[in-house]
């Protein structure tokens, strides 16, 4: 590749690393690496009621209707506000694709937190906590998440498809949220 041709794909690369903001519901994503981490943040600013954020986030059985790359979502354990979750897809950017397999352990405390940590699958770790927190009429929703994959993520675009991948979740997440809900049925 041409000298140029590399300086344009380290300016492509250094603007995709850049914190994304979604304009239609102000989600904002960053990730970063720490040693062999990668730590990432992801905020959006909701306009919706506690209980239907709620309902959606702890949804695991239907994240695979709803978030992009998601093959299967499971609960296949549940005990109180812990539940155990199974889920397989595939992650990247572009032409880089990695498998993603884990069972998490999620634990819940109702309409304020969902803690989640990796058991098993292809992450040495994993582990993040969303939050609600309601700020006036509008309900702050966050998430941190510290990723240690046990295959490797290429040094120049890792980075930015963990980002890529986490920024599709949790979009797909808040539009669930700002979705009407199903009527029930009778």
């Amino acid at each position: 590749m041409r000298r140029d041709g590399v300086r344009w794909l380290l300016v492509l690369v250094c603007l995709l690393a850049l914190p994304v903001r979604a304009a239609d519901y102000s989600i904002r994503v960053e990730a970063r690496r720490e040693g062999d981490a990668v730590l990432v943040q992801a905020s959006a600013l909701l306009a919706a009621a506690p209980a239907r954020a709620w309902e959606v986030l702890t949804a695991y059985d239907r994240y695979a209707d709803f978030v992009p790359d998601l093959k299967s979502s499971r609960v296949i354990a549940r005990s109180g506000n812990v539940s155990i979750v199974d889920q397989k897809g595939e992650a990247g950017f572009f032409l880089y694709r990695y498998p993603v397999e884990v069972q998490l352990e999620v634990t819940e405390k109702p309409f304020e937190r969902v803690t989640s940590r990796a058991l098993a699958g292809n992450f040495k770790e994993m582990v993040g906590v969303y939050e609600l927190i309601q700020d006036g009429e509008a309900l702050r929703f966050l998430y941190s998440g510290r990723l240690v994959p046990s295959f490797r993520l290429p040094p120049l675009i890792g980075v930015t498809a963990v980002r890529s991948a986490v920024e599709k979740q949790f979009t797909a997440l808040v539009r669930e949220i700002h979705r009407p809900a199903p009527a029930a049925q009778p």
